[in-house]
């Protein structure tokens, strides 16, 4: 399955939020209902493969910066997230591991030994198909709808969450309840 993804990442060139405007905030009724949408196309999703560009602004830095890349996923467990420009860089999670390849090094983390790492893991791999909405543990999840779209803002609930991610936006195709931009 190919899906057109742009993809803003913050925290160690993850994830980046993204501006709020002419949202409307959703009753309790309907976010449940959007989200059993949501939770529904996602359990049907085996692959994913995309081409993304990322923005990230930074506080102290005027200037956007811009990556490009591609996204993989799998739902047994594996997640590829390669940047090849400006530079090379490859996050890869495969189930209990995380490699990391850069041009100069390459490291691979267990993550069952890493409270962060299996968070940073789980925020990855849940918000490549919209399950990260379902889990309340982890986020605060307000619902909003903008047009055709439905845009889930979650906040992070945990220490150690909150220093990497301020607010994490998930944008949904309202027709096929997918994710189209995080």
């Amino acid at each position: 399955m190919r899906i057109r993804l742009i993809i803003g990442l913050m925290a160690a060139g993850m994830f980046s939020c993204l501006s709020l405007h002419a949202q409307t905030k959703v009753s309790a009724a309907q976010a449940k209902t959007m989200i059993a949408k949501i939770n529904a196309a996602a359990a049907k999703i085996r692959t994913i493969q995309c081409d993304f560009q990322q923005t990230k602004t930074l506080s102290f830095l005027n200037d956007k910066m811009v990556s490009k890349g591609v996204m993989s996923y799998d739902h047994a467990g594996k997640l590829r997230w390669e940047y090849n420009s400006p530079y090379s860089y490859v996050f890869i999670i495969n189930n209990n591991r995380v490699h990391i390849k850069t041009s100069k090094n390459s490291n691979t983390i267990d993550i069952r030994s890493s409270r962060l790492f299996q968070g940073i893991a789980r925020v990855m791999m849940n918000s490549v198909t919209g399950k990260s909405l379902s889990n309340d543990s982890d986020f605060a999840v307000e619902m909003m709808t903008q047009g055709n779209e439905w845009i889930a803002s979650l906040t992070p609930k945990g220490k150690e969450m909150k220093a990497l991610f301020k607010t994490i936006r998930l944008h949904f195709d309202s027709q096929k309840q997918m994710v189209s931009k995080v």
